[in-house]
């Protein structure tokens, strides 16, 4: 289990670590990153602004809360479609849940289809 002040995701949002911050709510509590290992021409990653360690925990947490950050993942991409071309073929949001949780920060990944 990480803590904020581990937490590079955290480091970023706090301006103390490198990284570019595309879109930030902190009335909702939500922000989208770019990803600095993409798997796709355009990876973000939609992450709550409030440190919780997994998608996981979010998901047992607060369910209605990981609906609203997937919610403000797709509204934020469908805003910036006319900006980021690639975005025109679609995109996609994926989760990992368990194990696979490699960055201990809740998170959705948003990937422009290829």
């Amino acid at each position: 289990m990480a803590d904020a002040e581990e937490c590079p995701f955290c480091s970023i949002l706090r301006g103390e670590a490198p990284g570019t911050i595309i879109a930030r709510d902190d009335e909702k509590g939500f922000a989208l990153i770019r990803s600095i290992h993409p798997e796709s021409i355009v990876h973000w990653l939609a992450i709550p602004t409030s440190h919780i360690d997994s998608t996981e925990v979010m998901e047992q947490l607060d369910g209605r809360g990981l609906l609203d950050l997937l919610e403000y993942a797709i509204r934020e991409v469908r805003s910036r479609v006319d900006d980021i071309p690639q975005f025109n073929r679609g995109f996609t949001v994926k989760m990992h849940f368990g194990s696979y949780e490699s960055i201990p920060h809740a998170k959705l990944h948003v990937l422009a289809a290829e």
